[in-house]
């Protein structure tokens, strides 16, 4: 995605979000002012896409959609739906020990609208262009306030450590990374080294809560779907690795792995005892991590021996 356009991706993302929750039985797995969040916002995006807000308003036309949507991927719409029922359910248990939520590439995400109104520190990063129109749409739903910064940052001329060292974010406090639908769009040595410095810039406990997919879990028809739909959007897939390899970035960035949510555990948890019948993409995961306390004991080694 180049620097000065709007994100289709994160733009269909809160688009399918909006429509699924206007019924049961997703909308009830979502509490109202999230509903009223997306509800506000797919109103507000810029035209043409601001239409699918009249569009899903229209009970007859819903079945029709998410039956076009599922054609070609199916599991594409509950993957969405399952991402951000487990990532808001992961920070809410969160937030109470952890002071500040820092989220990579946020699009249209709501959590750091919620959470800094409840008094976290919360810092967004994204694309020059989608951090102004994030600003705007906030500000439409009187949901700026102290708490909250959105910095502009493209990662792939960009440095983290620069836009975290100007920002509203302190080193040494509990911190939740949120990387939804991130770490796909970069190259292995970006990824790498973003991870890396949030390892070297944060000194008390960091939680990374980042989306996973293992391309190769998915069948040649559907990996193939999935990756031209992005491409039409004018974005690229660029970190496919499977699963294991996506752990061992992790781990060589001084991140130690702390639970994996497959799709099929998504299924047995929440789909079927809420009478969800649709199916969720094969080779997604919800993957959680955090700094190892052994690694920041050899930084704080390493610069009192250097100084």
């Amino acid at each position: 995605m180049k620097p000065d356009q709007i994100s289709q991706t994160a733009a269909f993302i809160a688009i399918k979000f909006y429509g699924l929750t206007k019924d049961e039985p997703y909308r009830s797995l979502f509490d109202n002012e999230t509903i009223a969040f997306y509800d506000h916002l797919v109103k507000d995006l810029p035209a043409p896409l601001n239409r699918y807000h009249k569009l899903l308003n229209k009970k007859w036309l819903r079945p029709l959609f998410q039956w076009s949507e599922e054609l070609l991927l199916p599991g594409d719409l509950m993957h969405i739906l399952m991402r951000k029922y487990y990532i808001s359910t992961m920070v809410d248990k969160l937030k109470g020990e952890y002071l500040q939520l820092v989220v990579l590439g946020a699009g249209f995400d709501h959590l750091s609208a919620r959470c800094s109104a409840e008094g976290m520190t919360c810092l967004e990063i994204d694309t020059p262009h989608m951090a102004v129109l994030k600003k705007k749409l906030l500000a439409k739903q009187n949901a700026l306030n102290e708490n909250i910064s959105i910095q502009e940052g493209y990662f792939l001329e960009q440095n983290l450590m620069d836009v975290l060292n100007g920002s509203n974010i302190t080193p040494h406090k509990k911190t939740i990374i949120l990387a939804e639908g991130f770490f796909d769009y970069l190259p292995e040595m970006k990824a790498s080294e973003i991870l890396t410095h949030i390892s070297d810039f944060f000194e008390g406990e960091v939680h990374l809560i980042s989306t996973a997919f293992a391309l190769q879990e998915f069948n040649a028809f559907h990996r193939f779907v999935f990756k031209t739909g992005v491409r039409m959007v004018g974005e690229t897939l660029l970190l496919n690795h499977s699963l294991g390899d996506f752990e061992q970035l992790l781990e060589n960035t001084g991140f130690e792995v702390q639970g994996i949510i497959s799709g099929n555990q998504m299924q047995q948890e929440v789909m079927r005892p809420n009478g969800i019948t649709l199916p969720i993409l094969t080779g997604f995961y919800l993957v959680q991590g955090r700094l190892k306390k052994s690694r920041k004991k050899d930084q704080k080694l390493e610069h009192s021996t250097l100084g």
